[in-house]
């Protein structure tokens, strides 16, 4: 071999050899890292040698293993995975959890669900992970089918302030435990010294959480709302380096939470404002000239088309008609004879309005028919930004009603169309024997006895998988009651005074969270109501629509 071949060939050899010898170092380091963490955690399963460590400052330090001991992470992601698809499942491995619940109260958690078009489901899948790593993945839908509700236990543990939640199926709600410890620097497992609890040792890594616990997400351009937990504005720190400690809310204290305080985003984004004015202010007179009230050009022009009314004047736009009208107004002040602006009811804003339902139609649709006259009253003009405002107080009325009256918002009850998990799991195992030849035997036969049964036969033809493959898996939810229909006829049970009662409500609350300035004239919330209760009386038979 040439002397000038030579020389890179032994670089290359002695290269090579410290590779070799790097790896093999390696592998001895980690298998004598393995041997050191298994006699530490003998060690830590018995009675720990008392000692104290000091910090700067005098004070005590929170006793740890040493840095090579087996981490949270190399222990929580070692652990079991239990699924749990019955009540029977949950009640055998609840008591585990709450016992290393009350040891140390942090649950790694995440939920998973399906949307359609952009509408979420309910939670299919809660995942929860405690500190050792015992991994629980509960199959909600599986776990109420048939009508059971969700188990006391799993919800007094979810509801359970003392017991932190933190991060998401599987690992990840593992690492979101490993994840907490690591950031609050604990590399182990905090050790308990003699005559020490876990309790104590709890509480003394909860003090590191202070400042910390139930802090809203923000996002690196979205600045503080500077709201305390009255709902007042605070001055912003000024320091690069502090911190604001933000007070828990309870969920009363939402309503105080106003959206125009928020500096997230622009109010009313996605609105789509009226292309023309809502008011032309043009009037109906009777035969005799008494005015009968305002309307839009529309209307007018429709009855000089029909030949039913005549043109009075062009400025204002005046139609006198050729026919006794049912009624007419009971004084000149009436509500509907006031020149109406082209403006937000609320800013005063003239341009990019909308339409407000001040009673929602949700619940306006089912008054009676008495109800529905002249109620033109209750659409007002708002801008994009207050239209948004307004909606948000609106939904928190909402849910005050849900709660008054039993009619949940976004329950199973208020689903007109339910997901049939059976029908699912034929469809799903049709396709799958359609669209994989690869299926092992065994998992084709049991996909196969799966559609057996849902038919009811004793083979599956080709036509038969099919259908099963087309197969429809919503089925109608026969207990299904909009949440507007149950509160107006808990209130109709009331009769009319109680549907009058709900009217009202919904404009005063528009007067209190929303505060207008522009209000049309002669715009009250008991509009109308005398004048029901004298034609009609307070016996009215309610029939709702």
């Amino acid at each position: 071999m040439p002397r000038q071949a030579a020389v890179p060939v032994a670089l290359a050899a002695l290269l090579g050899i410290a590779a070799g010898g790097l790896v093999l170092w390696k592998a001895a380091q980690r298998r004598r890292g393995r041997a050191r963490s298994g006699s530490l955690r003998e060690e830590a399963a018995g009675e720990r040698p008392e000692g104290k460590a000091s910090e700067a400052g005098g004070r005590e330090a929170l006793p740890l293993f040493a840095p090579t001991t087996l981490s949270w992470v190399d222990s929580s992601l070692g652990s079991d995975i239990v699924v749990v698809s019955e009540r029977q499942e949950w009640e055998r491995v609840e008591p585990l959890l709450k016992k290393e619940l009350e040891k140390w109260p942090v649950l790694g958690m995440d939920c998973e669900w399906v949307s359609v078009e952009g509408k979420a489901n309910p939670v299919s899948l809660l995942q929860m992970a405690s500190s050792s790593g015992l991994c629980i993945l509960v199959r909600l839908p599986r776990l109420v089918a048939n009508g059971q509700p969700v188990p006391k236990t799993l919800l007094d543990i979810m509801a359970d302030d003392a017991v932190l939640k933190v991060l998401y199926a599987a690992r990840d709600a593992q690492v979101s435990v490993a994840l907490f410890l690591h950031l609050l620097g604990f590399a182990c497992l905090p050790a308990t010294s003699k005559g020490e609890n876990s309790v104590s040792v709890w509480e003394k890594v909860l003090s590191k959480c202070q400042g910390l616990v139930d802090i809203p997400f923000k996002g690196r351009k979205s600045g503080s709302t500077g709201e305390d937990k009255s709902g007042e504005t605070r001055s912003p720190h000024k320091g690069k380096n502090r911190r604001s400690v933000v007070n828990v809310h309870s969920s009363g204290s939402q309503q105080a939470r106003d959206p125009r305080r928020q500096k997230r985003k622009p109010l009313g984004v996605g609105y789509s404002a009226r292309k023309s004015p809502l008011y032309d202010n043009c009037f109906l007179h009777a035969p005799d000239g008494q005015p009968l009230c305002t309307c839009d050009r529309k209307k007018a022009q429709w009855y000089l088309d029909k030949g039913i009314g005549d043109l009075v004047s062009t400025d204002p736009f005046v139609v006198k008609l050729r026919f006794e009208p049912s009624g007419r107004p009971e004084s000149d002040v009436d509500y509907y004879l006031m020149v109406k602006e082209n403006l937000c009811v609320v800013c005063g804003k003239r341009e990019s309005y909308i339409r407000k339902n001040i009673v929602p139609h949700e619940y306006r649709r089912h008054f009676p028919i008495q109800m529905k006259d002249h109620n033109s009253h209750d659409v007002l003009l708002l801008c994009t930004s207050c239209h948004a405002v307004s909606n948000y107080y609106d939904n928190l009325l909402k849910q005050q009603l849900a709660e008054e009256f039993g009619a949940p918002i976004g329950s199973e009850e208020g689903v007109r169309l339910l997901e049939d998990p059976l029908r699912r799991q034929v469809r799903s195992g049709a396709r799958a024997l359609l669209n994989a030849d690869s299926l092992p035997d065994p998992r084709k036969a049991e996909l196969l006895q799966g559609i057996k049964d849902f038919f009811n036969v004793e083979a599956v033809t080709p036509e038969m998988l099919q259908e099963a493959a087309g197969l429809e898996t919503r089925i109608c939810n026969e207990s299904y009651v909009p949440h507007g229909l149950k509160v107006v006829q808990c209130c109709a049970k009331g009769g009319l005074r109680s549907l009058m009662q709900l009217e009202r409500r919904w404009r005063q609350h528009f007067l209190d969270s929303m505060q207008p300035k522009h209000l049309p004239e002669q715009w009250s919330v008991d509009h109308n109501h005398t004048k029901l209760i004298r034609k009609y009386g307070e016996d009215l038979q309610i029939e709702l629509s």
